[in-house]
């Protein structure tokens, strides 16, 4: 134990470690206070955060005698470390997966305050970051695609992660309850405060619109059926002497002032009658960064499904490459199908969007090529075919987060839906990188496999059977 090389056993001790050091944290200062870092302190945090990953990238690479104190610094830019540190995310996030969420819960019932949950993550962040400047160094001398696409994948996931958990403190997220003809400048806080805002609304007129409902012999209508748009149209009166008048529609917020307003509700009571709308607020000045890691990753997940196709087609017999045109009709063919049987159907107004399409069929693609690379697998392993499909599965994540962001005012809030996809991904993700070891076994690799398909049906419609799912994920929709 700790002589070099040093090996997936000393990768688990470590993360092993942070969790100890976590729970012990965790009994000592309570949970993590999120709110203590708004800025000016998450600025700091991540200037310090910052120096440290350079000065582990530094020291690592500092020619000393003394070898395993650099070697230290070394070991965590290798799958040894990495894959250790993801499956220790994966179990912990299936955890809170499995457990009811709830803000003031304690421990394992809020998670994103359970210092060792935070800590691992924390770790994995420390291993991107050092890694990223590991390769930075590397495409300076080689130019490769294999770098570019890597570095788009691990710096986009860096900037994302780092800027999304430190620019949390700094989002607002308030709900304002507007009357028809009443201007209102007060709204509800998170925490059940009210806060002044900078801007005023009024509501001149709520309009829904339904869908006509089915009655079956005998029954009379109520006059209220299935929601299939509502919408508010408003006037806002700001602080800067600007006065708007616009229509907020589900899907279709409207910014001002760096405030986004969303049509979050209204008193389902009155239906089409209803004289208030409940508009949500949202202030997100990290938001920026946040969808630059975005981008890089959905440029990165592109550029390795085009590396993988063009080293796999440029290298194929004719008939390999009838295969390969089979399985894509295959794959796409039962997204089609999937995606029209959703389609056809009466939906809610949240899935009325241009994001609904591409986000569903890229997943079921996805999806159908991973349930093949299970099957294929077992006479011989399909990497290529899941490197392709992780690709589809971060696109669809991604399209997922930039839709919820449109939608309902956050990219990724951890509803139970997005829990088990992150599972889902970070199952793949240690798969992938066992994989690139030299010496991986098979057996094992075909176990993690078959385990990462089985969190996958958790993540595709095993939810819905969670309890902590029930009534509480903004994912569970009434299509029929």
């Amino acid at each position: 134990m700790w002589t070099k090389p040093w090996t997936f056993k000393e990768g688990f001790l470590i993360g092993g470690g942070l969790i100890f050091a976590g729970l012990a944290l965790e009994l000592s200062v309570g949970p993590v206070v999120w709110d203590a870092f708004a800025w000016p302190v998450n600025g700091i945090v991540l200037a310090v955060f910052l120096t440290l990953i350079a000065l582990i990238f530094l020291l690592g690479n500092y020619k000393s005698s003394n070898c395993k104190f650099n070697y230290a610094f070394r070991f965590i830019t290798t799958y040894q470390a990495a894959i250790p540190a993801m499956m220790y995310a994966v179990v912990l996030t299936i955890i809170m997966g499995l457990t009811r969420q709830q803000v003031g819960g304690t421990w394992l019932n809020n998670m994103l305050t359970f210092w060792p949950f935070v800590l691992i993550y924390v770790y994995i962040a420390v291993i991107l970051g050092v890694t990223t400047l590991k390769r930075l160094r590397k495409l300076r001398q080689s130019h490769s695609i294999r770098d570019i696409a890597f570095l788009l994948n691990h710096l986009g996931l860096f900037l994302a992660l780092t800027t999304a958990t430190l620019g949390s403190a700094d989002m607002q997220r308030v709900k304002m309850i507007c009357c028809v003809g009443q201007p209102e400048w007060r709204a509800m806080t998170q925490e059940g405060g009210i806060k002044e805002m900078p801007i005023t609304i009024e509501l001149k007129r709520f309009i829904m619109e339904s869908y006509e409902e089915r009655l079956r012999v005998g029954e009379q209508s109520s006059g209220i059926g299935k929601p299939k748009r509502f919408a508010s149209e408003i006037q806002i009166l700001t602080k800067t002497g600007k006065n708007i008048e616009t229509t907020i529609d589900v899907n279709k917020p409207y910014e001002v002032d760096g405030w986004k307003i969303y049509q979050y509700g209204y008193d389902t009571q009155m239906g089409p009658q209803s004289q208030i709308s409940i508009l949500e607020l949202v202030r997100d000045p990290w938001l920026p960064w946040v969808y630059a890691g975005f981008y890089m990753m959905l440029a990165g997940a592109v550029v390795m499904t085009l590396m993988v196709l063009w080293r796999r087609l440029r290298t194929a017999t004719r008939k390999a490459l009838w295969g390969y045109l089979a399985l894509a009709v295959f794959a796409s063919l039962f997204a089609y199908f999937f995606f029209d049987s959703y389609n056809t159907k009466t939906l809610v107004p949240a899935l009325q969007s241009p994001w609904f399409a591409p986000h569903v069929f890229v997943y079921i693609f996805a999806y159908t090529l991973l349930g093949v690379a299970v099957v294929i697998a077992w006479w011989k392993l399909a990497d290529d075919l899941v490197y392709v499909s992780l690709a589809f599965l971060t696109i669809g994540m991604l399209f997922g987060a930039l839709w919820a962001k449109e939608a309902w005012g956050h990219y990724w809030s951890w509803d139970p839906k997005e829990t088990w996809a992150a599972i889902t991904w970070l199952a793949y993700l240690v798969y992938v990188h066992y994989r690139q070891l030299p010496h991986s076994h098979n057996r094992l690799a075909l176990w993690m496999l078959i385990a990462s398909f089985v969190l996958l049906q958790m993540c595709w419609w095993g939810i819905n059977y969670l309890p902590s799912a029930q009534g509480s994920s903004v994912h569970t929709y009434s299509t029929s």
